[in-house]
Parts: structure tokens; sequence; C-alpha cells
């Protein structure tokens, strides 16, 4: 249900073909609420167990993780196993139904594809079948393979059952693959998907259900979510601008902001930095929007104005927002109209204090092990300073998604 949940929240229409494999229509015509998710992972645990179970269950369906296991056995997935995760059982799927389609291909196909991989094809053994031709892409792709695979296996999916490919896969890479799988390997590649026998109605549900759903989870791990947080007009469009050069409109009036702002890096698709809504807002249904979409962060940065000292609201955000449990940078905005560096050091000691920070970027602590860096992101002309604080920002971000396991790729858009 969460992976339904956070693509819908990032765009509706990578649910529809789910919607279409399963035949269904939630209750709710806004696919981006969390009732909606809960209403098509419902329908789906409904077509993964058979009717006496359901009618025992009370209508109930099976848990997903069954179904995943069903799916997996059904394709003859070896090592899929109700000890493993959900993750794990989903991507030995995608890797059987890759390596299938891998045997189903002439050596001409395997040229176009391994090309569209960026692959020396005079590195591969094309006659060679998925027994000997899997290793080398996974050694080759590393943690990235089976993104790639899950994207193709979602393409081939759509294409044969829907007529048409996916918008999925936006990153640059990915985007050439789909266009080739549109021209000759689709063909086959249909053919080894069609090829597959699906005894029953719920199989032919479930099973392009489940491949969707993998190639989404895999999408959501693979793209990097940046949450800009704050009370309001503390200078989150500020650092948007100075720090990842996007065209954030500041406002000058506090709560302004109504609801989450995701702004795009790189032109890929797959790196957003979103500016959330002032906390405490006096709108319930602004709040609710900002609970909502902060489960889908990777990493936190939390402004906080210098001139306002340390308030209550700034020692629960940063409270709430550590119980997450993604990496969070304080960044002690505006200090520049601080009186003195006296009061600086002063405010520091205290926002130390009050907000149980260990490391504050300086000399001994390098910006990627920072908890907490003091900043003038855009200073005031009239104090000729120089701005502070916007390059230490960036490889903190860069430092901590790296350790995450994010995708370099992505991490060159920061």
């Amino acid at each position: 249900m969460d992976v339904i949940h956070r693509t819908a929240s990032y765009s509706a229409d990578d649910i529809q073909p789910l919607l279409k494999y399963l035949d269904h229509q939630p209750k709710t015509s806004d696919l981006g609420t969390r009732s909606a998710a809960e209403d098509i992972s419902r329908y789906l645990r409904k077509m993964g167990s058979n009717d006496i179970a359901t009618l025992l269950r009370g209508g109930e369906g099976v848990s997903y993780e069954e179904v995943v296991c069903d799916v997996g056995t059904k394709l003859k997935a070896q090592g899929v196993a109700s000890s493993n995760t959900v993750g794990q059982n989903e991507e030995l799927i995608i890797r059987k139904v890759f390596a299938d389609t891998l045997d189903a291909m002439s050596e001409d196909e395997k040229r176009v594809l391994f090309r569209s991989l960026d692959l020396d094809v005079r590195d591969v053994p094309l006659a060679a079948g998925s027994a000997v031709l899997m290793p080398l892409l996974l050694r080759q792709f590393g943690g990235f393979a089976t993104y790639r695979f899950a994207v193709i296996i979602a393409n081939m999916v759509s294409r044969a059952l829907l007529g048409s490919g996916l918008s999925l896969a936006t990153n640059v890479v990915l985007t050439r693959t789909v266009g080739t799988l549109l021209g000759p390997i689709g063909w086959i590649a249909t053919g080894a998907w069609l090829a597959i026998d699906l005894a029953g109605p719920a199989f032919r549900k479930t099973v392009p259900s489940v491949l969707y759903i993998a190639a989404l989870r895999l999408t959501l791990e693979n793209r990097i979510s940046i949450g800009v947080v704050g009370d309001g007009s503390t200078g989150k469009d500020t650092l948007i601008q100075k720090v990842f050069g996007l065209p954030a409109n500041a406002d000058p009036v506090a709560g302004s902001t109504s609801e989450v702002i995701r702004y795009e890096l790189g032109g890929g698709g797959d790196a957003f930095v979103s500016n959330y809504p002032g906390f405490n807002d006096y709108r319930a249904r602004v709040n609710n929007s900002t609970d909502e979409a902060l489960h889908h962060t990777d990493a936190f940065l939390l402004v906080m104005d210098a001139t306002r000292g340390i308030s209550g609201t700034d020692v629960e955000l940063l409270r709430k927002v550590r119980a997450f449990g993604k990496p969070t940078l304080v960044c002690l905005n505006k200090v520049d109209a601080l009186r003195s560096e006296k009061d600086c050091q002063a405010l520091l000691q205290a926002a130390r204090k009050r907000l149980e920070i260990k490391n504050v970027q300086g000399p001994d602590v390098p910006a990627a092990d920072a908890e907490m860096i003091v900043c003038t992101l855009d200073p005031l002309p009239a104090l000729g300073i120089s701005p502070r604080g916007r390059e230490e920002i960036r490889e903190w971000v860069r430092a901590r998604l790296t350790a995450a396991g994010k995708n370099e790729c992505l991490l060159n858009e920061l």
C-alpha cells in the first residue's frame, strides 16, 4: 500500500497501469490519498486469494507478501520464500522474468538491447543464455541492475497487455532502453510474456500487478527526495534558490506556502527538492498534507531563523523530523543579522544545548559530518557580507545520500 501511495503522491498517472491490470477503480477519484491506496491494495490482495479463503477472512484477501510468493511460485522464480522481505522476493521475480526474456531473444535482439544499455557488445557473448548473461549484467550495473530489469519488464508487460509502453522510466539511461523496447525488442519481449502460462483470471491480474509494483518500488528507492522544512519565513525558499539553483518563489509573507511544492533537479524526473509548508499552520489541511509527504523524504534540511533565537516550535520541529529516522541538518540561517560575533557564538551554544546537537560544522567538523550549519544564504547587501554555508549544505546532502546508497548518476544532479 505504501508503494502505491508514494507513487501517486508524485504522479497519479503512474497508478493507471495498475488499475488497468486489476480492472478496478477505487471509490475515491483522488488517487493521491491514502484511502485510495488502501482500496487498490485491498482489491489486489483479494485477487490473490481464493473465494473460500476470502469468505473465511470476512471478505479480506491474503497479505501482499503471500500474493508475491504465490506469483513467484507460479513463475518458478528460485529463492522466493516467505522468510524474505517483499522487496527481495519481487527482485527475484524480476530477474527470473528478465532471464526468460533473454533466453527468448535472438543474437541480433540481444545486441540491440545491450547497446541501449551502453554495453560494448564486443565484450558480450551474445550466443550465451541467461545463465551467462545475467551475472555479466549484474556485475556491470551493480545495485542499479535490477532497477533496469524492472523498468524493461514493466514496459514489456504494458506493451503486451495494454498496447503501449510506460512513461514511468524518466531516468535518461532508462528512457533510451524504453525506446528500444518499443522497437524489435518489444516484439520478442511481448511474445515471451504471452508465452507465460497464466492459469485462471486471478493470475492474469496478480502477475502483471506484482511486476509493476516491483518496478514502482525500485523507482521510489532510486529516486532522491530532499525535504526543506521549517517555520514560516525562515528562509526555505531562499535555501532552495541559493543552494540548489532552483527557481523557488520566495514570499515575505509567513504562511504563503499552503501545500508541498516539489522542484525537479536535473530534468531527469528522478531527483526532487520539496518545500514543505510552515509547520503548525492554522489550516489543518496544510498540516495533514505536510505530515503525509514527510514520510517520503530521504534527507531533511531544517531551516531556522537565527534572529528569532531557538523557539519551542523549532525544538518540536526537529523532534518531529528526527522521528522519521532520516539524516537531518539544521541550517541556522540569517546569522549576518546578529549584532556581533559574540552574539552568534552565544546563540550557537544555546542552539546546540536546546536542540541536543553534537556536531556543528567548523574547523574540526567537516560539513558532511555536521548536524547543524551556521549559514547566511542571502546576506543583506548593505552589510557587505559574503554568502556562507551554501556549498557546505550541498556537500552534506551528497555525503548523506551517498551513504544511503542512492544512485551516483542522480547525485551528480546536486
